[in-house]
């Protein structure tokens, strides 16, 4: 579909404030021609020099730690209400929520009084943030990511992530990148091979977050880049454009692929993966994806120095922003995403 298609079309855009986010999905729909707003969340708002005295007080004296959880949401909800109000819109062609469970209720259903077709998409499973379930029917359609969710709910919609097909390639000058937060349950496999690809001589941007003294310790003498602050989104498409090879390193809370495989297949990069449901997808194929399964790194060397094998461009647009927006949103034609068998 062209540009054109999308011309004057208004979409409200609620998504996590997070690593630019917003600004991402912004400049997407902007290049597809949409007149776009963005609402974002205030998880971190800071709760004012009174109520930190009071959470100080319930904390120490009454054992209550949740105080400050409650007022930084009743902060963010009225937060976020302003800024629609502030907006000034009286109505919205379409409006699509990422991550539904951090916006509040009411803001939901003042949108949904504005708006044609009011849509979302749960990128984390439903139950790590079970809040979400108090939402789901206030959608026109609504979408998860994760596999076993499409069970829970009959009005569930399955969805994958996708990649931005409006970036444009780069210089290559990295062979392999990885950005990620430190977690003890892969860490040891993420460093094993981050040495091996060392050992191979191969220029690598491994990139690991944060947050505690002792992580810093233990990262100190290893292959790796120790950040104390997240790379923004279009920073992180940028280094995936520059490099040869993309390192995905699932969360085992999930059951589903992250956003890496998509950016590889888009920007026609190698993969290597711990992530076994790669291989059920339709854009697989051994010679551009390396699955490690049980920390077994055997035929590691062999894989990089094949040549990229060329993926279909329809499969590659199946994946891509233009459609995955028009997927979600039923605007004809656009290839259906669903989950491989």
């Amino acid at each position: 579909m062209s540009k054109k298609a999308f011309d004057k079309k208004t979409i409200l855009v609620a998504v996590p404030d997070f690593v630019g986010f917003p600004e991402g999905f912004k400049l997407g729909l902007t290049a597809l021609g949409f007149n776009v707003y963005v609402l974002r969340n205030y998880e971190y708002i800071k709760i004012g020099f009174w109520n930190t005295l009071v959470h100080t007080f319930k904390k120490v004296l009454l054992g209550v730690k949740s105080f400050k959880k409650q007022k930084r949401r009743e902060l963010d909800y009225a937060k976020q209400l302003q800024n629609l109000a502030q907006l000034n819109i009286n109505h919205f062609d379409y409006a699509l929520f990422i991550r539904p469970d951090l916006f509040a209720i009411e803001l939901i259903e003042a949108v949904k009084n504005k708006t044609d077709k009011v849509v979302a998409y749960q990128w984390d499973g439903l139950d790590v943030y079970p809040e979400i379930y108090t939402r789901i029917d206030l959608f026109d359609r609504f979408f998860v990511f994760d596999i076993n969710d499409l069970s829970k709910r009959p009005n569930l919609l399955p969805l994958t992530n996708f990649y931005f097909d409006h970036i444009s390639p780069s210089v290559i000058d990295n062979d392999v990148y990885f950005v990620g937060y430190y977690k003890e349950d892969r860490i040891e496999d993420l460093l094993r091979l981050a040495r091996k690809l060392r050992d191979l001589t191969l220029r690598t941007s491994i990139n690991i977050c944060v947050n505690a003294t002792k992580q810093i310790t233990k990262l100190k003498k290893e292959p790796v880049n120790i950040l104390t602050k997240q790379v923004s989104l279009m920073e992180n498409i940028d280094n995936v454009c520059r490099s040869r090879v993309v390192l995905d390193v699932a969360n085992v809370v999930h059951c589903g692929l992250s956003v890496r495989p998509f950016e590889a297949l888009g920007y026609k990069k190698k993969l290597i993966t711990n992530n076994v449901l790669v291989r059920k997808y339709d854009f697989y194929k051994p010679s551009n994806i390396y699955i490690i399964e049980n920390g077994n790194l055997d035929g590691l060397e062999e894989f990089l120095a094949l040549p990229y094998e060329e993926v279909p461009n329809e499969i590659i647009e199946k994946y891509s922003f233009t459609n995955w927006i028009k997927y979600v949103l039923a605007i004809e034609p656009h290839q259906a995403i669903n989950f491989p068998e």
